[in-house]
Parts: C-alpha cells; sequence; structure tokens
C-alpha cells in the first residue's frame, strides 16, 4: 500500500500540469486596442491615403463627422492599412471603435487639392524672387477647375514646418522647338499686386510628363521618350535675364505633415 501511494503522488502532480496547461492553451489570445502613430493627417483629393495602424482586435466601426469630405473609408486588415478616398476638400474627424478591445480613437483629417511638390535645393546666380529660398517648396496645385493654382512655402528653422509666403498661379508654354518656360504670377499674403516670374525648365524630362499628366498639357509625343522614369526627380528653373538656376526636386507626399 505504501509503494503504491508513491507512485500515486507524481501521476497526480503530472495531470495538475497538463490540466493547467490546457487551460492556459483555452484562453484567448490578449487584444490590444487599434493605434495609429499620429491623430492629425492631411490628405489630398483626387488620390488614395493609405494610413498605417497597429495592433486591434479585427473588428471596427467607422464614423465619420463629415462624410461629404471624407468619402468613403476602409479597413484593410490584411495590411494593417487605413484606406481613406476623400470626397472633397474640407475637414473631417472619424472615429474608429475597436469592437473586440472595447476601444476607440478618433483622428482629424484636413483634405487638400491634389498638388504637386518640388523642393528648392540649390539657387546659384542672382535671385530676383525673394519668395523662393533654398529649402522651401514650389506647390503646382490642381483644383476641380484646373485653375493651375501654385503656392510658395518656406522651412522655419525653429519650428522645423513649412510656411506659407506666396500664391498664384503658373502655366507651361512650349514653343517650337520644344523649349518649355514656365511663367508664375505670384503675391505675398500681404500683397495683393501680383509679380511676374519666368523661367525655362530643365532637368529630368519626366516632370513635364507628370504635368501634363495632371494639368491637362498636350505636349504629343515631344516629351515620351527624352528620359525612363527616375526615382528622384529633378526639375532646374533658369531665370535667363538675371543669370539665376534653381534647382528643385520633387516630393512624395506626406500625410503626416
Amino acid at each position: 500500500m505504501k509503494s503504491l501511494n508513491i507512485f500515486t503522488i507524481p501521476l497526480i502532480f503530472i495531470m495538475s500540469l497538463l490540466t493547467i496547461a490546457c487551460n492556459d492553451d483555452d484562453k484567448e489570445p490578449e487584444v490590444f486596442p487599434i493605434r495609429f502613430t499620429h491623430q492629425d493627417y492631411t490628405i489630398l483629393f483626387g488620390t488614395t491615403a493609405s494610413i498605417d495602424f497597429y495592433d486591434g482586435g479585427g473588428v471596427y466601426e467607422l464614423e465619420a463627422s463629415n462624410p461629404d469630405v471624407l468619402g468613403k473609408v476602409t479597413i484593410d486588415l490584411e495590411n494593417h492599412q487605413l484606406k481613406v478616398f476623400p470626397a472633397n476638400v474640407g475637414e473631417s474627424s472619424l472615429t474608429i471603435t475597436d469592437v473586440n478591445a472595447h476601444s476607440s480613437v478618433t483622428l482629424r483629417f484636413t483634405v487638400e487639392y491634389f498638388y504637386l511638390s518640388f523642393r528648392i535645393d540649390e539657387i546659384t546666380g542672382e535671385n530676383a524672387n525673394s519668395y523662393l529660398t533654398k529649402g522651401g517648396e514650389i506647390r503646382f496645385i490642381r483644383d476641380e477647375e484646373n485653375t493651375k493654382q501654385v503656392k510658395i512655402m518656406r522651412h522655419n528653422n525653429l519650428t522645423h514646418q513649412m510656411e506659407y509666403v506666396a500664391n498664384g498661379h503658373f502655366d507651361i508654354t512650349q514653343s517650337s522647338t520644344n523649349i518649355f518656360t514656365l511663367d508664375m504670377a505670384l503675391h505675398s499674403k500681404r500683397e495683393e499686386e501680383l509679380e511676374a516670374f519666368s523661367y525655362t525648365i530643365g532637368g529630368d524630362w519626366e516632370c513635364l510628363r507628370l504635368f501634363e499628366s495632371y494639368f491637362g498639357y498636350d505636349w504629343g509625343t515631344s516629351i515620351a521618350s527624352k528620359s525612363l522614369p527616375v526615382k528622384q526627380l529633378e526639375m532646374t528653373l533658369t531665370d535667363t535675364f538675371n543669370d539665376c538656376k534653381i534647382t528643385c526636386t520633387i516630393q512624395p507626399f506626406n500625410p503626416n505633415k
């Protein structure tokens, strides 16, 4: 009888461990609420915004404060991305309720007209356009009427943010010898009178393809085979009257700016 007890005690202990292990396997994994890197986003009208998110319970309810602006919003579970297809320019918040995590998060969106942004990398010679500075941006804006608006931004070294300097309109013309000229009429937020500036366009010809595609120009085959697409497109603006050359590179849009 004594030897039977010796074998029974270890057997009971082993069975207890197995029972605990099985109970642990039966427990549902912990659910962490959906989270985003930022709460404020700027996105462009006419494009699809893809915003990464982390964790989350997998079942979500979406509610926009201004659906006429935010348009269609979906959750891509496979790629962990929030997809926004804006319907208009304006502002809207979006509340995402994580059903399984019993939590919610609210994001704020500003929808702007689509634009091509070129960062000014270098200015050589005599610059007659005080709106253009190294580190600034030239934003060519496509609105619903395609009025070819342009906005000039300047980098604030203290806040490290881009600040509005001037705006106006632009146009690109093509000569019979395939010389492309950018004309801009600009004024600052303090001055209403427009100032005219003119530049010959050089650099990567793929830049002209982008202008043709987004702003309705029809230059045909004149620029179709000048160069192959490159990762970082460079545009050179030359002011021949003042012997000034402005080198710019196109910037990918960042919704977190």
